[in-house]
């Protein structure tokens, strides 16, 4: 039940983060937790190539996993079209 719920969190997660928003859309990460911060610099930094993610955080931390997910796709090099 909790692998469900789990996977659910991510699915939700991903589909969130990569809805109908343009590319150049965001947050404005100063009014983040720095936990979401420290995702997003993660998820930012596997989007360029270096794979890179605090995989205790990501498991336990909702808040590290959303910024890792928006990092990722903020970040992603397919996504920087002009």
């Amino acid at each position: 039940m909790t692998k469900i719920v789990t996977v659910s969190l991510i699915a939700v997660s991903a589909m969130f983060f990569s809805g109908c928003s343009s590319s150049n859309s965001g947050i404005n990460m100063d009014s983040q937790t720095p936990s979401f911060q420290n995702g997003a610099k993660a998820g930012c930094e596997t989007a360029k190539g270096a794979y890179t993610k605090d995989h205790t955080a990501f498991k336990n931390d909702m808040e590290y996993q959303n910024g890792w997910f928006y990092g990722r796709k903020k970040c992603n090099p397919a996504d920087s079209k002009s």
